[in-house]
């Protein structure tokens, strides 16, 4: 039996084992190779069940690829000839691994669709900006193991095993929400076409993460399969701050006087009053754990703030302090007209530059893991989270929370969410638009 070491070219319409036997140099052995003398290590073989997602879905995006696999490692061998008397090893090397990442892709997108998770192609509009696809998670994978074994030529019978790290980054939540390492095996004691043989074995690598149970609760719950279900909150009923005269020209002193800096075990963030009994809105990553905070005003008074209530799927947290004198904000009970003129308030990276204001635009209203978002290009930094976004005549229509690092695009918890996830009520006075048009200058 004669053997031989084989690198690869590529052409992206052949199959894995058509493309590794288009020839190239030769290559030392790494101490990495796997040992083809060995069996084959064996991973999960798994079907997932067909799932019912929420309205609007989880829409999913396959969009980070890397590999530990050495270059020049052996990764397997493909046997041809009579008997299959005829072996060459497998070298990895940066064409095979550009296989894998489009043989992968292509394979995710078409299992997701087959067991009803969404794909980006469900919410990509032409009109949407090109650096937002609409997709809720980001997929990604590592490689770290691969082994494939074949014989024959046209056709082929064989097994292949892979190492795969996966993870699912949450757009909404701007973290990784799942991670596992997942071994997958194929074998197939019959001939079947190249194109088919590879196929199946991306296949089944990519079903493994979809049967996964720990990988489907995540994409049902959002992002947090990990959290207890949220309890129901008694209705607290406050009374509603008001419109600022003038609107924010003529009266940013008392927006910035009902806007404040708070300070927590983990770092500090914004918070603003709704109300001068002294309950402020903010984000419940800047509070974190804690049960009081330090607050500290626009004129320098500081003052202790309690937590009163949390949503962390939401991640929105209501505190109290003493009543203030300061005016409290009025809120906004519609969720503003895209295109209108809009405003941060808040301290980017912390009390030094507290009282700032930005000005944008409302640009879209989003939907992230089936959850609402108001996008606006109006500019947020470190510290600005928990901080109000208001309209121009300094009504409340969301709450700082994502910037996203992409100019121009940062989101806002609306208002009106904030209030149903925190069970609370301002009367009967919270503010409306004007009647046939938008609250702008």
């Amino acid at each position: 039996m004669t053997r031989r070491r084989t690198g690869s070219t590529i052409s992206f319409a052949r199959s894995l084992a058509s493309a590794l036997l288009l020839g190239g140099a030769a290559t030392a052995a790494h101490a990495a190779d796997i040992d083809l003398k060995k069996p084959q290590p064996q991973g999960l073989t798994r079907t997932p069940a067909k799932i019912e997602l929420p309205p609007g879905g989880r829409v999913m995006e396959f969009s980070k690829w890397k590999t530990i696999v050495p270059g020049g490692d052996v990764v397997g061998e493909i046997k041809q000839g009579v008997f299959c008397s005829d072996s060459r090893e497998l070298i990895y090397n940066q064409k095979i691994d550009e296989w894998l990442h489009f043989a992968l892709t292509k394979a995710f997108k078409a299992e997701a669709v087959r067991y009803g998770f969404s794909t980006p192609e469900d919410a990509i509009s032409v009109f949407d900006n090109k650096s937002d696809n609409g997709a809720d998670y980001r997929i990604g994978a590592t490689m770290m193991a691969f082994d494939y074994r074949t014989c024959g030529d046209k056709v082929q019978s064989g097994s292949a095993y892979s190492k795969v790290k996966w993870e699912v980054f949450s757009v909404r939540r701007q973290q990784v929400v799942f991670s596992a390492v997942i071994e997958s095996s194929y074998a197939s004691s019959k001939d079947i076409a190249e194109k088919e043989f590879d196929a199946d074995v991306m296949a089944g690598v990519v079903d493994n993460l979809l049967a996964e149970p720990s990988f489907v609760a995540v994409i049902k719950s959002g992002g947090v399969a990990e959290a207890a279900p949220a309890q129901a909150q008694p209705a607290l009923h406050l009374n509603p701050g008001q419109v600022v005269g003038g609107g924010v020209d003529k009266g940013t002193p008392k927006v910035l006087a009902a806007v404040a800096t708070v300070e927590s075990g983990i770092g500090s963030g914004s918070a603003f009053y709704i109300s001068q009994e002294g309950y402020l809105l903010t984000n419940k990553h800047v509070v974190g754990d804690d049960k009081f905070v330090r607050v500290k005003l626009s004129n320098g008074r500081s003052l202790v703030g309690e937590v009163v209530r949390v949503d962390k799927a939401r991640d929105v947290a209501l505190l109290h302090t003493d009543p203030v004198a300061s005016e409290a904000l009025a809120l906004r009970s519609d969720a503003g007209t895209v295109g209108e003129v809009v405003y941060a308030v808040g301290s980017p990276f912390g009390q030094s530059l507290s009282g700032t204001i930005t000005r944008g635009v409302l640009s879209a209203r989003r939907v992230f893991e089936g959850v609402p978002f108001l996008q606006s290009d109006v500019a947020v930094n470190p510290g600005n989270s928990g901080g109000p976004l208001i309209d121009a005549n300094g009504r409340v229509i969301g709450i700082s929370v994502i910037g996203t690092g992409a100019q121009g695009i940062n989101m806002f918890i609306p208002i009106d969410d904030v209030l149903d996830k925190l069970s609370l009520t301002l009367g009967s006075s919270i503010a409306t638009a004007p009647s046939g048009a938008p609250a702008t200058k």
